[in-house]
Protein backbone atom coordinates (compact mmCIF):
# COMPACT_ATOMS: atom_id res chain seq x y z
CA UNK A 1 0.00 0.00 0.00
CA UNK A 2 3.14 2.45 0.90
CA UNK A 3 4.69 2.17 -2.77
CA UNK A 4 1.08 2.73 -4.67
CA UNK A 5 0.54 5.88 -2.08
CA UNK A 6 4.04 6.73 -3.58
CA UNK A 7 3.65 6.22 -6.37
CA UNK A 8 0.14 7.71 -6.87
CA UNK A 9 1.42 10.81 -5.57
CA UNK A 10 4.57 11.18 -7.57
CA UNK A 11 2.13 10.96 -10.67
CA UNK A 12 -0.24 13.22 -9.64
CA UNK A 13 2.95 16.00 -9.08
CA UNK A 14 4.07 15.16 -12.44
CA UNK A 15 0.64 15.82 -13.96
CA UNK A 16 -0.15 18.86 -12.04
CA UNK A 17 3.38 20.36 -12.44
CA UNK A 18 3.10 19.48 -16.50
CA UNK A 19 -0.73 21.04 -16.38
CA UNK A 20 1.27 24.16 -15.07
CA UNK A 21 3.72 24.31 -17.32
CA UNK A 22 1.53 23.68 -20.31
CA UNK A 23 -0.97 26.59 -18.82
CA UNK A 24 2.04 29.26 -17.94
CA UNK A 25 2.58 30.32 -21.86
CA UNK A 26 -1.02 30.35 -22.45
CA UNK A 27 -2.01 32.36 -19.43
CA UNK A 28 1.05 34.89 -20.37
CA UNK A 29 -0.53 35.07 -24.03
CA UNK A 30 -4.11 35.91 -22.11
CA UNK A 31 -2.37 38.76 -20.16
CA UNK A 32 -1.46 40.28 -22.79
CA UNK A 33 -3.86 42.86 -24.82
CA UNK A 34 -4.56 43.07 -28.67
CA UNK A 35 -3.47 46.51 -28.54
CA UNK A 36 0.37 45.64 -28.45
CA UNK A 37 1.24 46.59 -24.44
CA UNK A 38 3.58 43.81 -24.32
CA UNK A 39 5.50 44.55 -28.02
CA UNK A 40 9.37 44.20 -27.48
CA UNK A 41 11.19 45.45 -30.79
CA UNK A 42 13.50 43.02 -32.36
CA UNK A 43 16.19 44.90 -33.65
CA UNK A 44 20.12 44.16 -35.21
CA UNK A 45 22.52 46.84 -36.65
CA UNK A 46 22.30 46.40 -40.11
CA UNK A 47 25.23 44.73 -42.28
CA UNK A 48 27.24 47.04 -44.34
CA UNK A 49 26.66 47.27 -47.75
CA UNK A 50 23.81 44.55 -47.17
CA UNK A 51 20.96 43.92 -49.50
CA UNK A 52 17.80 42.22 -48.98
CA UNK A 53 18.06 38.38 -47.33
CA UNK A 54 15.03 37.50 -49.49
CA UNK A 55 12.19 37.49 -51.44
CA UNK A 56 8.84 38.82 -50.24
CA UNK A 57 7.42 35.49 -50.47
CA UNK A 58 10.23 34.10 -48.59
CA UNK A 59 9.79 36.92 -45.85
CA UNK A 60 5.74 35.59 -45.63
CA UNK A 61 7.44 32.33 -45.33
CA UNK A 62 9.50 33.26 -42.30
CA UNK A 63 6.46 35.00 -41.00
CA UNK A 64 4.11 31.87 -40.53
CA UNK A 65 6.99 30.70 -38.42
CA UNK A 66 6.37 32.92 -36.18
CA UNK A 67 3.79 33.23 -33.29
CA UNK A 68 2.13 36.55 -32.60
CA UNK A 69 2.30 37.42 -28.79
CA UNK A 70 -0.89 38.65 -28.92
CA UNK A 71 -4.18 36.03 -27.63
CA UNK A 72 -5.26 35.15 -31.34
CA UNK A 73 -2.43 32.19 -31.12
CA UNK A 74 -1.47 33.10 -35.09
CA UNK A 75 1.59 33.23 -37.17
CA UNK A 76 2.59 37.15 -37.68
CA UNK A 77 1.77 36.72 -41.26
CA UNK A 78 -1.84 35.81 -40.63
CA UNK A 79 -2.58 37.90 -37.35
CA UNK A 80 -1.30 41.32 -39.36
CA UNK A 81 -3.17 40.44 -42.68
CA UNK A 82 -6.38 38.65 -41.29
CA UNK A 83 -7.52 40.65 -37.71
CA UNK A 84 -4.76 43.28 -37.27
CA UNK A 85 -3.82 43.67 -33.55
CA UNK A 86 -0.98 45.84 -32.02
CA UNK A 87 1.53 43.04 -31.94
CA UNK A 88 1.71 42.14 -35.52
CA UNK A 89 2.57 45.03 -37.38
CA UNK A 90 5.15 46.23 -35.41
CA UNK A 91 6.71 42.74 -35.36
CA UNK A 92 6.50 42.48 -39.43
CA UNK A 93 8.30 45.94 -39.56
CA UNK A 94 11.17 44.59 -37.27
CA UNK A 95 11.19 41.55 -39.90
CA UNK A 96 11.24 43.59 -42.52
CA UNK A 97 13.76 45.73 -41.05
CA UNK A 98 16.29 42.15 -41.11
CA UNK A 99 15.63 41.16 -44.05
CA UNK A 100 16.40 44.64 -45.62
CA UNK A 101 19.58 44.63 -43.04
CA UNK A 102 20.85 41.62 -44.69
CA UNK A 103 20.20 38.99 -41.74
CA UNK A 104 19.10 35.35 -42.96
CA UNK A 105 15.93 33.32 -42.37
CA UNK A 106 18.14 31.53 -39.37
CA UNK A 107 19.32 34.95 -37.59
CA UNK A 108 15.95 36.35 -37.85
CA UNK A 109 14.53 33.84 -35.72
CA UNK A 110 17.37 33.61 -33.63
CA UNK A 111 16.75 37.15 -32.76
CA UNK A 112 12.91 37.08 -32.10
CA UNK A 113 13.69 34.01 -29.51
CA UNK A 114 16.08 35.88 -27.92
CA UNK A 115 13.89 38.88 -27.18
CA UNK A 116 10.70 36.68 -26.67
CA UNK A 117 11.72 33.47 -26.00
CA UNK A 118 11.04 30.02 -27.55
CA UNK A 119 7.24 30.38 -27.05
CA UNK A 120 7.57 32.89 -30.09
CA UNK A 121 7.94 29.83 -32.66
CA UNK A 122 4.75 28.28 -34.19
CA UNK A 123 6.84 24.63 -33.74
CA UNK A 124 9.27 24.41 -31.10
CA UNK A 125 12.94 23.53 -32.41
CA UNK A 126 13.67 20.14 -33.32
CA UNK A 127 16.44 19.16 -30.36
CA UNK A 128 16.55 18.23 -26.68
CA UNK A 129 13.64 17.53 -24.94
CA UNK A 130 11.31 19.42 -27.67
CA UNK A 131 11.62 16.18 -29.63
CA UNK A 132 9.37 14.25 -27.06
CA UNK A 133 6.83 16.23 -28.71
CA UNK A 134 7.95 15.30 -32.41
CA UNK A 135 8.00 11.41 -30.97
CA UNK A 136 5.17 11.06 -28.19
CA UNK A 137 2.18 11.25 -30.65
CA UNK A 138 3.23 8.43 -32.74
CA UNK A 139 4.67 6.44 -29.99
CA UNK A 140 1.44 6.31 -28.36
CA UNK A 141 -0.58 5.59 -31.74
CA UNK A 142 1.58 2.77 -32.58
CA UNK A 143 2.01 1.43 -28.59
CA UNK A 144 -1.73 1.80 -28.78
CA UNK A 145 -2.82 -0.43 -32.49
CA UNK A 146 -0.01 -2.96 -30.75
CA UNK A 147 -2.34 -3.17 -27.63
CA UNK A 148 -5.63 -3.62 -29.60
CA UNK A 149 -4.13 -6.32 -31.85
CA UNK A 150 -3.26 -8.26 -28.86
CA UNK A 151 -6.71 -8.01 -27.02
CA UNK A 152 -7.86 -9.49 -30.43
CA UNK A 153 -6.06 -11.90 -30.90
CA UNK A 154 -6.39 -12.85 -26.97
CA UNK A 155 -10.01 -12.57 -27.62
CA UNK A 156 -10.14 -14.72 -30.52
CA UNK A 157 -7.89 -17.23 -29.01
CA UNK A 158 -9.93 -17.27 -25.36
CA UNK A 159 -13.39 -18.14 -27.62
CA UNK A 160 -14.30 -15.84 -30.41
CA UNK A 161 -14.65 -18.86 -32.73
CA UNK A 162 -15.52 -20.87 -30.32
CA UNK A 163 -19.03 -23.13 -32.09
CA UNK A 164 -21.69 -23.29 -28.92
CA UNK A 165 -21.75 -26.45 -26.97
CA UNK A 166 -24.70 -29.48 -28.95
CA UNK A 167 -25.63 -30.60 -25.42
CA UNK A 168 -25.90 -28.78 -21.98
CA UNK A 169 -24.73 -31.05 -19.22
CA UNK A 170 -27.35 -31.83 -16.84
CA UNK A 171 -30.48 -31.90 -19.70
CA UNK A 172 -32.07 -34.60 -20.63
CA UNK A 173 -32.96 -35.24 -23.87
CA UNK A 174 -32.67 -36.97 -26.82
CA UNK A 175 -30.18 -36.71 -29.88
CA UNK A 176 -33.90 -35.80 -32.27
CA UNK A 177 -34.96 -33.29 -29.43
CA UNK A 178 -31.24 -31.49 -29.39
CA UNK A 179 -31.10 -32.03 -33.42
CA UNK A 180 -34.26 -29.54 -33.78
CA UNK A 181 -33.51 -27.38 -31.16
CA UNK A 182 -29.75 -26.34 -32.81
CA UNK A 183 -31.82 -26.60 -36.06
CA UNK A 184 -34.01 -24.00 -34.60
CA UNK A 185 -31.51 -21.87 -33.10
CA UNK A 186 -29.57 -21.97 -36.27
CA UNK A 187 -32.72 -20.94 -38.04
CA UNK A 188 -32.68 -23.79 -40.56
CA UNK A 189 -35.83 -25.15 -39.66
CA UNK A 190 -35.15 -28.55 -40.32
Amino acid sequence: MGAGMDRRRFLTSAALLCASAAGSTRLLAQGTSMDGDGYLPVRLPPRPGAAPSMTPNERDALERQIACPCPCTLDIFTCRTSMPCGFSPNLHRDVLALVEGGYSGDEIMHAFTEVYGEHILMAPKREGFNLVGYVAPFAAIGTGAVAILVMLRRWRRDGGDQPMPATVDGVEATDDELARLNAAVRGDGR
